[in-house]
């Protein structure tokens, strides 16, 4: 004889529906995490591929980003932008929530590794342009260095 407790069909469906509510919810902690994680990656240093503009962002609170544009075109920078960067229906926006075609996109593009700020065009990590800057600057150097003898 087996002493497995009775189950009725109602008890089980009710432990059924538990198990997938808390499965559901784990997998919704998951997604939400992975989302972060993504749009983490958007915080630091970046340079402009199209201007003399840099960006700084850096996460404030869950989901919620500070970012402020600087204008290097003089010798020293001038602040044109401080604002907040929300996550709104997994998309990252920045601008005026008083007018909603105020607002821009943020687009990181993996591949790339380059970043779309709305209106302010492309922007590259700058770590990655001056490591760039800096491998250009050596080849040069190896170049006019050592010049072939006659």
């Amino acid at each position: 004889m087996s002493s497995t407790p009775n189950i009725t069909p109602a008890e089980a469906l009710t432990a059924l529906r538990a198990e997938i509510r808390q499965r559901t919810q784990l997998v919704r902690l998951i997604t939400s995490l992975q989302e972060e994680i993504a749009y983490d990656r958007i915080c630091g240093s970046w340079l402009s591929t199209e201007n003399n503009l840099s960006a700084s962002i850096r996460r404030i609170c869950t989901r919620t980003y500070r970012m402020l544009i600087f204008d290097n075109t003089l010798c020293y920078r001038r602040l044109v932008q401080d604002t907040v960067i929300t996550a709104e229906r997994r998309t990252l926006l920045f601008g005026s929530r008083d007018d909603p075609r105020d607002m821009h996109p943020i687009e990181l593009d993996p591949e790339s590794d380059t970043l779309l700020l709305g209106c302010y065009g492309r922007f590259v990590a700058e770590e990655r342009a001056c490591r760039r800057a800096e491998q250009e600057s050596i080849s040069e150097e190896c170049f006019t260095d050592h010049e072939p003898e006659a």
